[in-house]
């Protein structure tokens, strides 16, 4: 599993980057202490990550200027917001940009941790805080899809599905392993079975079997 991370407090880095090694036997991280270090380090990877972690706030970055420019340079990686500050205008901004997730810095280790195996499974993260405030209206909240507010519905079929879940439900269709599937997509095996559980999850199946069989029903 391949991580980037991008903020400008080391020690806060650091300790997010000790955290974040709990996640997988093999987790490969990235630590950048600005945006332009992680463009740079972007378009230098051989390999796209799985999963940016992107402060909201450093020095010499616009995040909404931020957020648009990776979404569209790196449409398939999940990208997650961090932030000292929790102000839910800047959460639904931030969601409504297209980051999967946005993750105060005051959760607990368990709270970003869950956060981010559900982005890395197709979900995507919206902090309890949007839904607190009784005063928000409801203009002022995340338009999300159904796909991703309600991942386990399965009435959508593989519509539903993210654009890399779709290629490894094909590469699945094909007969191919999963550490064939993680070569071909330049994914690592862990995050391979990450996409696959979402994917059964999504498709309400239970085997790889009933999802390639789901896949052909609707091909």
């Amino acid at each position: 599993m391949n991580i980037f991370l991008a903020d400008d407090h080391p020690l806060y880095r650091m300790a997010l980057a000790g955290l974040l090694k709990q996640l997988d036997d093999q987790v490969d991280i990235t630590d950048c202490c600005n945006y332009n270090e992680l463009q740079t380090a972007l378009s230098q990877a051989t390999s796209l990550p799985d999963l940016i972690l992107l402060d909201l706030c450093m020095p010499g970055m616009d995040y909404e200027e931020a957020i648009a420019d990776l979404k569209q340079k790196y449409p398939d990686v999940n990208l997650v917001i961090i932030s000292g500050l929790e102000d839910t205008m800047d959460m639904s901004k931030v969601l409504n940009l297209g980051a999967e997730g946005f993750i105060p810095k005051s959760s607990t280790r368990e709270v970003l941790l869950s956060a981010i195996r559900l982005v890395l499974s197709g979900g995507k993260y919206i902090p309890a805080q949007i839904f607190s405030n009784s005063n928000s209206k409801t203009e002022n909240k995340p338009t999300l899809s159904a796909r991703k507010s309600k991942p386990a519905l399965s009435s959508n079929g593989p519509d539903a599905l993210t654009r890399r879940q779709r290629h490894v439900l094909d590469l699945m269709a094909e007969g191919h392993s999963n550490r064939e599937i993680a070569t071909a997509l330049n994914l690592a095996e862990s995050t391979v079975k990450v996409h696959i559980t979402a994917i059964f999850r999504i498709l309400g199946v239970s085997n790889r079997t009933q999802a390639v069989l789901q896949a052909k029903e609707f091909a």
